[in-house]
This record gives structure tokens, sequence and C-alpha cells, in this order.
């Protein structure tokens, strides 16, 4: 259980993130089902990047796989449209 020091909404978190100079952060990562691949699951990725709020759904064997899957992505120029595309895609997952 999270103490009450540490519960800040959301809007306050990414001013004091944007303060201290931090553009990119993950601010928040969920299981949303299994995927058709074998051992993948499906995250939804709620991120700040050049300080916006973004979301990506990957497909990702881990934690560890989804964040390393989606962080080539961010400082290449992008779209998170494509981003979206490209992680949150079976049919991509199966041949990369």
């Amino acid at each position: 259980m999270k103490k009450n020091k540490y519960k800040v909404k959301q809007s306050e978190l990414i001013e004091s993130l944007i303060e201290v100079g931090r553009e990119t952060a993950v601010l928040r990562v969920d299981v949303v089902d299994t995927s058709k691949i074998e051992g993948h699951l499906i995250y939804h990725c709620i991120y700040l990047h050049t300080s916006k709020i973004k979301e990506t759904y990957i497909i990702a064997k881990d934690i560890t796989d989804a964040m390393n899957r989606l962080e080539p992505y961010l400082n290449a120029g992008t779209t998170s449209d494509v981003i979206n595309y490209i992680l949150g895609s079976e049919t991509f997952n199966k041949i990369v």
C-alpha cells in the first residue's frame, strides 16, 4: 500500500518531472491481455515524452522486454502512431 506522501496527481507529477528537466519517463505500465504469440503479454504503457503524455500497446515477453522494445523509438523522431503500430502488432512481432 502506498503512503499518502507518495500519492500525487498525474498533472502534478508531470509538472515536477518537467521542472527537473526530465522530459521522458514511463508513468504507468499495465498487463491488459495475453498475446496470440506464445509466451507474450500485451502491455498498455503511458509515458511522458518531450513533455507530452503518450500511450502505446507493447507485445513483449515481460516488462523488461517491453521497456527494451519502447526505448529505441523514443529519441528516433518516430510518431506515436507508428510506435503503437510497430509495438502493438502481433503480425509484426512474429517476424521481429
